[in-house]
């Protein structure tokens, strides 16, 4: 019996169905995929593997902190008071509003609504811009007290003050450190008004009092200290930081290199997002095509995750009120 023709069959290869010549064809679908479906839960996979070996890599940061947390916990503690606990919460506040922008963005993508996208992301991007300028006061703060770890590393040597770091310096708040900065004043701290008189000779002063060094201060420091103090002689000849509380240069370590690395996956996360603002405004995010964004959506909410552990390790470790 001669067999009959399928009459869903179409001669020439023709699609079955009548939608499915439109899906093999959407402007953004990828020869490799089967459909753009297939598509979108690839590229999401995808982004879910390296978000795992994100975790991965910053998991070993967190260990690394409360192994030495543990370590030198006095020190740790120290060090952290030291930290501007305003700027931090601004921080933290700054983050969590760009989460909700980017997730703003992403729901007008998945609407279509190109406009609304635009804005979003750049409101986001504003957000996220903010947040690097107060790290950038930050690290310079930390940079002009000598606390960035290195050979000039000093932090409360002997319960001293740094030299050159006056008593005005270390009590300078973040209202006047930003107008200082934003009027060229970076890199030039207050001093006090008795440094600024001439010096008197033959005066062995602890480096409490000492100030005018730079930051590679001599060890003459170090000797005329011990002169003041008989329980510092063994230290004569030491520089300030072998001087310094054992564990802090830990910490900052461990703090410029969290909070280093998080700063880096925001900037990668900006040009990315520059990027993202091209295609939108070209038109290229519809309601049927918005997989992009919605990955990155995820790896944004990713980064602002990891702020929101690092800032009581780091920030409130030591608060006590």
């Amino acid at each position: 019996m001669e067999r009959q023709p399928n009459v869903h069959q179409h001669p020439a290869g023709a699609p079955a169905h009548p939608h499915e010549h439109e899906h093999a064809h959407h402007p953004m679908h990828q020869h490799h995929f089967d459909d753009m479906e297939q598509q979108k839960d690839a590229s999401s996979f995808g982004m879910w593997v390296f978000l795992i070996q994100e975790i991965m890599f910053f998991g070993g940061l967190f260990v690394a902190y409360l192994v030495y947390r543990h370590k030198f916990y006095g020190a740790f503690g120290a060090a952290s008071s030291t930290l501007d606990i305003t700027l931090g919460t601004v921080n933290t506040a700054v983050l969590i509003g760009s989460s909700l922008t980017m997730a703003m963005a992403v729901n007008s993508a998945q609407l279509g609504k190109r406009m609304r996208l635009i804005f979003f992301m750049l409101a986001t991007m504003f957000l996220g811009t903010i947040f690097l300028g107060v790290k950038v006061v930050e690290y310079s703060q930390k940079w002009e007290k000598r606390e960035i770890p290195g050979a000039s590393f000093c932090f409360e040597p002997q319960g001293a003050r740094c030299s050159g770091v006056s008593e005005k310096q270390e009590k300078e708040k973040w209202n006047e450190v930003i107008p200082r900065y934003l009027t060229g004043g970076w890199g030039h701290p207050p001093v006090d008004e008795a440094e600024n008189t001439a010096e008197q000779p033959n005066q062995h002063m602890p480096v409490r009092e000492g100030a005018g060094h730079g930051p590679t201060a001599p060890a003459e420091a170090g000797a005329g200290q011990a002169s003041a103090d008989p329980d510092l002689a063994e230290s004569v000849g030491a520089t300030e930081r072998q001087r310094s509380m054992p564990g802090a240069e830990i910490y900052f370590d461990l703090y410029f290199a969290m909070t280093g690395m998080h700063a880096l996956h925001m900037i990668v996360g900006m040009a990315l997002m520059m990027w993202l603002l091209v295609l939108a405004y070209k038109g290229v995010f519809t309601n049927t095509y918005f997989t992009t964004v919605e990955n990155f959506g995820l790896y944004w909410h990713f980064v602002d995750i990891v702020w929101i552990y690092l800032f009581p390790l780091l920030y409130l470790i030591n608060r006590k009120h």
